[in-house]
């Protein structure tokens, strides 16, 4: 769990990163293979349905060289693996949650998929456009909302700025002014549209980024943190507002967020991400089939007859004791109820209650990364 609230930029964790042996030769291996000579590669064959596309991507930032130490704000000193073997694909009409740790390689994976970043290895597709040789094509395709309002022009009105940014976009102006006036009444700033960015609320600019995002009906959105500065009730109104855009303009998006109970709550395809690799890609209910033992909460008359039950089930095989708080106990079991009372001959009296409860998402990715550190998977 605690490895889900690491802090510091992705610079000062690659220094402590960078001195594992292991990881600097993983690091190597990676620019040893880009430098390799080798004949060009054919374009891989993509799924037809499929709008966003990498194949095994790998991204390797290597040290500055001395002289440009006093322009780059760096403080690497080995090559340090932001990605690795990274292989992805999102549909038409589907939402991809990329969660992990700060560091896990999520900004870099966004920034290889915008044309941002060049892959050291392996390539993306945008549909069906190479982000690294069609980067400029690649862009106007994407909605993209960073994490920060650092984009907005805050002394500018919300029209303004759609405005702006749909001009950027190249859309025509015979259009623009319609488009900005529908998109700012779908998120909910039509009224609000004459308004200055300084004086909107944290809630609001999240909505304007959105806003932006959408503006030129792109085919992909990727959204970096969307609901990170807003209420849990604004967070969820973004969130439905997001599903309804791809399910209406049939795009593609990918949303990454430490708000794991959102992720949850979206029920669609989750890729864990740590240390640049992917561990897991898939749906969160098989993620648990696999992973979640089954708890139990037993609630007892009094604090003693809690402790004295704890002490028995902490005796017994399958069982473990995961929490005792006052006179509730609780248990993770891969056997039956009827089993354990059968096993404690009695010795379990005073029980008041009891109730499954299901681990938090935020301990069960925890508990993935920390088992399979050494053993990515892919599914």
């Amino acid at each position: 769990m605690a490895r889900f609230k690491q802090s510091g930029t992705r610079a000062a964790r690659g220094v402590k990163r960078a001195h594992d042996p292991e990881k600097i030769a993983r690091a190597n291996a990676i620019l040893r293979a880009a430098a390799a000579k080798k004949p060009k590669q054919p374009a891989p064959t993509l799924p037809s349905d499929a709008l966003v596309v990498t194949d095994r991507v790998s991204k390797v930032y290597v040290p500055s060289p001395p002289w440009m130490k006093v322009l780059l704000r760096s403080s690497i000193r080995f090559p340090v693996v932001a990605l690795e073997d990274c292989s992805i694909d999102v549909k038409a009409g589907e939402i991809l949650a990329v969660v992990g740790p700060n560091g896990a390689g999520k900004s870099t994976l966004f920034r290889v998929l915008t044309g941002l970043n060049t892959p050291t290895t392996g390539r993306a597709f945008v549909c069906g456009l190479d982000t690294t040789t069609k980067s400029h094509e690649v862009r106007r395709l994407i909605g993209f909302a960073p994490a920060d309002d650092s984009s907005l022009l805050l002394r500018n009105t919300c029209r303004e700025n759609l405005v702006f940014h749909g001009q950027l976009q190249g859309m025509p102006r015979k259009h623009l002014q319609k488009r900005v006036s529908e998109t700012l009444d779908f998120v909910g700033l039509g009224p609000a549209a004459d308004r200055v960015g300084i004086a909107l609320s944290t809630g609001m600019k999240a909505r304007l980024q959105l806003a932006r995002a959408l503006l030129h009906r792109p085919r992909v959105l990727i959204l970096d943190e969307p609901t990170s500065s807003v209420d849990p009730i604004a967070a969820y109104e973004l969130l439905e507002l997001i599903k309804q855009a791809v399910t209406e303009q049939g795009s593609a998006a990918l949303i990454s967020s430490h708000r794991l109970e959102e992720i949850e709550a979206l029920h669609n395809d989750v890729v864990l991400l740590d240390d640049g690799l992917i561990r897991y890609r898939g749906d969160l209910d098989s993620l648990r089939r696999i992973w979640d033992q089954p708890r139990m909460e037993i609630r007892f008359h009094a604090d003693a007859e809690c402790q004295r039950a704890a002490k028995v089930l902490d005796q017994m095989h399958d069982v473990d004791v995961v929490e005792v708080d006052g006179d509730v106990l609780t248990v993770a079991t891969s056997i039956g109820l009827g089993k354990i009372f059968s096993q404690a001959n009695g010795q379990l009296s005073g029980v008041q209650s009891i109730q499954e409860v299901r681990l938090p998402l935020r301990e069960l990715l925890a508990k993935i990364l920390i088992e399979r550190a050494e053993q990515p998977i892919q599914s």
